[in-house]
């Protein structure tokens, strides 16, 4: 079953350039890419080998749904925690998010911190295989309002 996620999401990641979007957050989610077309810059974290070139994108290891879960990325396996906001907004309290012992509430702002800095809104660092990425403001509200449009079930 996971090989079968993470071939769907490959198969969606490859197609992203030929699928309609409905927003720029989605579009930045999938194909790793800014509404002026430029590919998001990678900043750290895993070893860009891992990274396969920066090509990776928030799906490879979120998923499609970005409910997470274990995908074999290049020769690694990365276990990628669940980001819809549904589960970032509430907190500790999530079960099995994959955030491991539970995490405060996120914000945009902590949101951020995660994603540009890898770290929890705690200030504790994100597991290692997070990579950070360099995001403007723009594009970071926007991968946050299309997480927010995910169903919560």
């Amino acid at each position: 079953m996971a090989l079968l996620a993470a071939v769907l999401a490959l198969l969606v990641i490859a197609c992203g350039s030929r699928r309609e979007f409905q927003g720029s957050g989605e579009r930045i989610y999938f194909t790793g890419r800014s509404d002026d077309g430029q590919r998001i810059a990678y900043r750290g974290g895993p070893a860009p080998g891992v990274m396969m070139g920066s090509s990776m994108t928030c799906a490879s290891c979120h998923g499609i749904d970005a409910r997470g879960g274990t995908r074999r990325i290049h020769m690694s396996v990365v276990t990628a925690p669940d980001i819809r906001w549904s589960v970032l907004a509430a907190g500790e309290d999530a079960e099995d998010s994959g955030h491991g012992d539970g995490h405060e509430t996120y914000t945009v702002e902590t949101f951020r911190r995660a994603v540009i800095d890898g770290r929890h809104p705690d200030g504790a660092m994100l597991d290692a295989d997070m990579p950070r990425w360099s995001l403007s403001d723009h594009d970071l509200a926007d991968i946050a309002t299309f997480l927010k449009t995910l169903p919560a079930d």
